[in-house]
């Protein structure tokens, strides 16, 4: 059963970013009590609410082009993926806002206007680097990026089928350029249904940094979760594809190496390690 950890304190700016039903940050013995699909937030500095996280359980699954939709060599061989511990991530990928007010920190030139729910925008690997960084000094927990793996395993949420929801594309379960949506460009984020773990545009609205340097496939790449430091290190991966693109970016193996610089449509979800 899902439990929410609910804050009282609340900055407007984050407010209009979603970031209702927060708490402060959980003492040492509630961390070691959560469960998968609790969420919480932590407190900054400031009083204000961090994102908004859910646990992803400890588990095994079969990372890879699984669905025979579309496989590239990129995507291959399907390995099989044991997360050994627990972990939190963010349920929205980091909002304009919320970038916004790291900005001392972790500074980028906007060049998307939308609303302040809307993803940050042209986010490059460092930027999105430094604000987990920001995010660590402000809460005193260990923030970082995803790794590929741990992307794959949160945004399959279980599914073995070509996306989160089935094999078919479908209408409106995301937002891409034939996703049957209402935006013609990147949408406020949590528009869409969740998936069966609670994250909000898992696929489709825009590209999500990970940690791990690129490499051409999966052939030889950690087996426990763990982001991939080898490889091709002035390129990075980004996953999930964007309001640009279609079916076949969509689908939940798709990866795509990108020099680490600001690109249109690229932005970030975060982790959080729970252990005290």
């Amino acid at each position: 059963m899902k439990r929410t950890c609910v804050h009282v304190a609340f900055l407007s700016v984050l407010l209009a970013a979603g970031a209702a039903g927060f708490e402060a940050r959980p003492a040492s013995q509630e961390r070691a009590a959560l469960e998968s699909g609790d969420t919480f937030s932590d407190t900054l500095r400031s009083g204000t609410a961090g994102p908004e996280m859910v646990v992803a359980p400890a588990g095994t699954f079969r990372m890879g082009c699984l669905s025979d939709q579309g496989c590239t060599e990129y995507e291959l061989p399907v390995r099989e993926v044991t997360i050994k511990q627990p972990f939190a991530v963010s349920k929205y990928v980091v909002t304009l806002d919320q970038f916004r007010f790291a900005r001392g920190r972790a500074q980028v030139s906007y060049k998307f206007e939308g609303p302040g729910t809307s993803p940050a925008s042209w986010v490059s690997w460092d930027d999105a680097r430094a604000y987990t960084e920001w995010l660590s000094e402000e809460t005193g927990e260990k923030y970082r990026l995803l790794s590929e793996a741990e992307w794959e395993y949160v945004v399959r949420a279980g599914s073995t089928t070509a996306y989160p929801w089935g094999d078919e594309l479908g209408a409106n379960h995301a937002n891409c350029w034939v996703c049957g949506d209402e935006f013609q460009f990147a949408a406020p984020v949590g528009q869409f249904a969740p998936n069966a773990w609670g994250l909000h545009d898992a696929v489709g609205n825009g590209w999500e940094w990970v940690e791990d340097c690129w490499n051409d496939n999966h052939e030889g790449a950690p087996s426990d979760g763990t982001a991939r430091q080898e490889g091709d290190c002035s390129y990075h991966v980004i996953r999930g594809g964007s309001w640009r693109d279609g079916p076949r970016e969509l689908r939940s193996a798709f990866r795509r190496p990108v020099e680490y610089r600001r690109f249109k449509g690229a932005n970030f979800r975060v982790a959080r390690e729970l252990a005290p």
